[in-house]
C-alpha cells in the first residue's frame, strides 16, 4: 500500500496546473446542515491570522489530474462556496481581487467545460455549483442567488442544503461587513478572511493510489472516531467491490440510496444487525462491519446489493405498519411496534420473505407473545432469546419457509412457563406507559370480543387509587394510607378511560368513580362498578385476575 501524508493549505491543494479535485459518484450529495456551517464559520473568524486544523482529506490519485475525494467532500465544498461569496463582494470593493479569488476556482482549460474548474462536485448539486459558485461574476452562464427561485422543484430540492447554506454564509459575511466603517475596512476585513481560508486553515491530506487503498484508510478514519457515518463505510466498501460484469458503481450506489429510502428511516446498520443475525448468531454493533464485508465477499456486491434491497423493503413494514395493505399483516406489525418489539426482526424478516401472509400473522403473533412474557413481563436476558431468534431465522431461510413448524418448536422452547409468567406478572408496576397502554388494550380486546365502538376521544390511563391521595382517600385507606407509594402504580389499579371522563374521575373517591366506571364503554372499565369499595387488597386481587387472564391472552397457540 503506497501512501503519502502531507500538512497542507487550500493553497497549495487547490495550487496544482491542469488538476480537478472530483468527488466520484458514489458519494452522498451535499448534506451540511446549518449547525456545521456556524462551527466552521465560528472556527474561521475565532482564530483569524493564528490558522485553524481542519482535520484529513483523503484523495484517490490513481488518475493524478482527477484526484478523487474519499473524504473531505462536505468541507472542501462549503469553504469554496464561502470563498465565492468573498470573492462576489470583491466586485463592488476591489475589482482586481476577484481574479486572484477565481484562480483557486478555476482551472487552465476555459474551453472544456469538464475540466475547467478546480473542483468537480457530484452529478446532483454540479450543475448548480457550477453555475452560482465556481463561475466568475459577469462570465457567460454565471447566475445570481436570487435567480434561485427560477430552478425547477427538482433542482431545488436536490441542492437545498447548498442554497441554503448560500444564503446563511451571505448572512454571516455581510453582518461582519457591516461593523466596519467603510469601504477600507470593509476591504481589508474580506482580505483577511480570504487569507485564512486559502493559506491559513490546515489540513493533512492523505493521498494513496488506488482505490482499496482509499477505502482502508476512510476504514482507519472511522475506527478513530471522525465524522464518517457507519452507512457511508457500508455503502463505501459494498462499492469497493462491485462486480466488474454486474451494475456499474453508479448503478449501485443508486441501488444504495433506494435501500435507505425503504428503510423508512430506520438505520441502516440496524437494519443490518438484523439482516445479518439471519445468518450468524452473535452480532455486535461492533462486528457488523466485519461481517458486512464476509457477505460482500461471498455473495459479491450485485447480489449482496439485490438482497438487501429486498429485505430492506419488508424491514420498512416492520418501521411503517401503516403502509401495509393486508389488514392482518398490519396489525400484528402494528402491535409488534406499539410493542417495541425488534428483538425479533431477524425471525420477522425471514418469516415476511418466506411465509404465506396467513403463516406470517400467525408466526409474528407467536414472536409477539414471546416477547411479551419472556422480555416484557419476565425480564429475562435479552441476549439469550435473540440466539433462539436467530435459530429459527435461520431455519426459514435455509429451509425457505418449509421447516416453519421446526421455526415455531425454536420459539415455543424459549416461552416461559404460566407459573412463572403469572409469578413475575404479580410484581408488574407501571413502567413504560406504552407497555401498560398496550397491555390494557390487549386485554380489553379479549374482554369485549365484538370490538365495539369505544368511546368517542383519546384514550388514557386511569389510575382507579389516585397517584395524589386526598383527605377523602387517606381516610379511606386508614392505616395502609403510608403504602399508597407501593400499590399506585401495580398493572391491578390501572385502567383506561376516555379523555373527558379521565379528567371529571380525577383524585375523586371510588363512589364518585364508580358511576363514571359505569358509563364507560370499555368492558375493563365497565367491571370497576361492580365493586363495593376500592383499596389495597382489591388491587391485588385485580392484579391476580388480570395475570390470569395475561396467561390467556398471551398464550401460545
Amino acid at each position: 500500500m503506497k501512501i503519502s501524508a502531507d500538512r497542507t493549505h487550500l493553497q497549495t491543494l487547490l495550487g496544482v496546473p491542469d488538476q480537478q479535485l472530483r468527488i466520484p459518484p458514489y458519494q452522498r450529495p451535499y448534506a451540511w446542515q446549518a449547525e456545521q456551517v456556524d462551527e466552521l464559520w465560528s472556527d474561521l473568524t475565532q482564530t483569524l491570522g493564528s490558522g485553524h486544523f481542519m482535520g484529513s482529506i483523503v484523495l484517490n490519485c490513481e488518475v493524478p489530474e482527477s484526484p478523487e475525494v474519499i473524504d473531505g467532500q462536505q468541507r472542501l465544498t462549503t469553504l469554496l462556496l464561502l470563498l465565492a461569496l468573498i470573492r462576489d463582494e470583491y466586485v463592488h470593493l476591489d475589482a482586481q481581487r476577484v481574479g486572484y479569488v477565481q484562480q483557486f476556482l478555476e482551472t487552465l482549460h476555459p474551453d472544456d467545460e469538464e475540466r475547467r474548474f478546480k473542483f468537480r462536485v457530484g452529478e446532483a448539486n454540479w450543475q448548480v455549483f457550477k453555475d452560482f459558485v465556481l463561475r466568475a461574476p459577469a462570465s457567460p452562464g454565471r447566475k445570481g442567488w436570487a435567480e434561485g427561485e427560477k430552478l425547477s422543484s427538482a433542482e431545488r430540492h436536490r441542492n437545498a442544503a447548498l442554497l441554503r447554506n448560500a444564503e446563511r454564509l451571505q448572512g454571516h459575511l455581510h453582518q461582519r461587513l457591516a461593523r466596519r466603517a467603510g469601504p477600507t475596512e470593509r476591504l481589508a476585513e474580506l482580505r483577511k478572511l480570504e487569507e485564512a481560508i486559502v493559506k491559513k486553515l490546515e489540513f493533512v491530506v492523505i493521498r494513496v493510489q488506488q482505490v482499496s487503498d482509499a477505502f482502508a484508510i476512510f476504514e482507519t478514519l472511522n475506527d478513530r472516531g471522525l465524522a464518517l457515518s457507519a452507512g457511508d463505510l457500508l455503502k463505501n466498501h459494498l462499492l469497493m467491490h462491485a462486480d466488474k460484469a454486474g451494475p456499474s458503481v453508479e448503478e449501485l450506489a443508486e441501488c444504495w440510496d433506494r435501500l435507505l429510502a425503504s428503510l423508512e428511516g430506520a438505520d441502516i446498520t440496524r437494519f443490518l444487525r438484523h439482516y445479518l443475525l439471519i445468518r450468524h448468531q452473535r452480532v455486535t454493533k461492533e462486528g457488523i462491519f466485519v461481517l458486512f464485508k464476509k457477505e460482500v465477499s461471498s455473495q459479491g456486491g450485485s447480489t449482496l446489493m439485490a438482497d438487501l434491497l429486498e429485505m430492506g423493503q419488508l424491514y420498512g413494514q416492520f418501521v411503517e405498519p401503516r403502509n401495509v395493505s393486508h389488514a392482518g399483516v398490519r396489525a400484528v406489525l402494528e402491535d409488534l411496534h406499539t410493542l417495541k418489539a425488534t428483538l425479533c426482526y431477524s425471525s420477522l424478516l425471514s418469516a415476511r420473505r418466506h411465509l404465506s401472509d396467513e403463516d406470517f400473522i400467525s408466526f409474528a403473533r407467536l414472536a409477539e407473545v414471546l416477547t411479551f412474557r419472556y422480555s416484557t413481563i419476565c425480564s429475562k436476558d435479552s441476549k439469550e432469546l435473540e440466539v433462539f431468534y436467530h435459530r429459527s431465522a435461520k431455519l426459514l431461510a435455509e429451509s425457505q419457509g418449509k421447516d416453519l413448524k421446526a421455526a415455531r418448536k425454536v420459539l415455543l422452547d424459549a416461552m416461559p412457563s404460566s407459573e412463572e409468567f403469572t409469578t413475575a406478572f404479580l410484581q408488574q408496576s407501571m413502567g413504560q406507559k406504552y407497555v401498560v397502554d398496550y397491555f390494557l388494550r390487549r386485554i380489553e380486546s379479549h374482554l369485549d370480543d365484538e370490538k365495539k365502538t369505544r368511546e368517542p376521544g383519546s384514550i388514557h390511563i386511569e389510575h382507579i387509587m389516585p397517584q395524589h391521595l386526598s383527605t377523602e382517600w387517606r381516610g379511606a385507606l386508614g392505616s395502609r394510607q403510608a403504602e399508597h407509594g407501593d400499590y399506585v402504580n401495580r398493572w391491578g389499579n390501572l385502567t383506561l378511560l376516555g379523555g373527558k371522563k379521565n379528567v371529571v374521575a380525577s383524585d375523586g373517591l371510588f363512589e364518585k368513580k364508580r358511576t363514571i366506571y359505569k358509563d364507560s364503554q370499555i368492558r375493563l372499565t365497565q367491571e370497576l362498578a361492580t365493586l363495593d369499595g376500592w383499596n389495597l387488597e382489591a388491587i391485588e386481587s385485580r392484579q391476580q385476575r388480570l395475570a390470569l387472564l395475561a396467561d390467556t391472552v398471551w398464550r401460545p397457540s
